[in-house]
């Protein structure tokens, strides 16, 4: 008989496989498509490329200049990422202190509701004269974009652990710090990964509008160069740099996720199937 125990049990085991490829196929052709339509109406209607350049034009300039690309890149994820590992420190630490202290939470979150409710384009002239010129202003930019939102969903994921397992190490005689690092800090892995993934790929933006106004080197402040002299299909390229490099630092973070918390990663999966 065709309609075998092995046999359903190989046609199961054959649907993840596909469900997989289909996901995979279907955000490529999402983006080919939308590539083929930009440069179909490029064309159609004779834009200049000081307007908008076709995704052909951006392919080949970036071929020209990769070298200059390049350069500009490792300047600007340098930033992000020693911006982002300061900012993870921060957050972690000043959430495990927000989770422990309610005395604590109140003397300071409001503090840090207020920083994070400035607009962060509006200090950024201000860099330059606190800071100067350099790389640095492109990190605290980083840091500043950052921490919050792994520090709200540090916050939330410490808090989020079982009533009855914080009581019974509080009954075993644990400490607040003891019941954190063996249950709350176990519990919020879920929630601190959310964060993190949110957060790294902001770690390029914050770069870049460092170098916007405080920076003579990255791809912020070639963007800037680009659009002020009209080059407008340079500009394209440098956001597609900074794109690539988001994009890059979310699948890492994805990656991060499954090695930390392998048991979530698979819950989730199994989820989406």
């Amino acid at each position: 008989m065709s309609d075998s125990p092995a046999a359903a049990v190989a046609t199961t085991a054959t649907q993840p496989s596909r469900l997989r490829g289909v996901g995979i196929l279907l955000p490529v052709a999402s983006g080919l498509g939308g590539l083929l339509l930009w440069e179909a109406a490029v064309r159609f209607f004779d834009l200049p490329s000081y307007l908008l350049p076709a995704p052909s034009e951006v392919f080949e300039l970036m071929l020209e200049r990769w070298p200059l690309l390049l350069d500009q890149l490792q300047y600007t994820a340098f930033a992000a990422v020693v911006g982002f590992v300061i900012a993870l420190a921060i957050s972690l630490s000043l959430g495990a202190l927000i989770a422990a202290s309610p005395a604590f939470e109140r003397v300071i979150y409001v503090w840090l509701v207020i920083f994070h409710a400035i607009p962060k384009v509006v200090v950024a002239p201000l860099l330059l004269v606190w800071i100067g010129f350099g790389v640095k202003s492109g990190i605290i930019f980083v840091v500043v974009f950052t921490f919050f939102p792994m520090l709200v969903n540090t916050v939330t994921g410490l808090r989020s652990a079982e009533p009855d397992l914080l009581l019974l190490t509080r009954s075993m005689g644990a400490s607040p710090w003891q019941a954190l690092w063996t249950v709350r800090l176990p519990s919020a892995l879920p929630s601190i990964m959310a964060g993190i993934k949110i957060s790294i790929t902001l770690a390029p933006l914050g770069a870049v509008i460092g170098e916007f106004v405080a920076s003579n080197k990255g791809l912020g402040h070639m963007l800037i160069q680009s659009v002020g002299s009209l080059e407008v299909p340079t500009a394209f390229a440098a956001v597609v740099v900074v794109s690539i490099l988001g994009i890059a630092t979310w699948y890492l973070a994805e990656w991060i996720e499954r090695l930390a918390i392998p048991w979530h990663a698979s819950q989730r999966g199994r989820a989406q199937e």
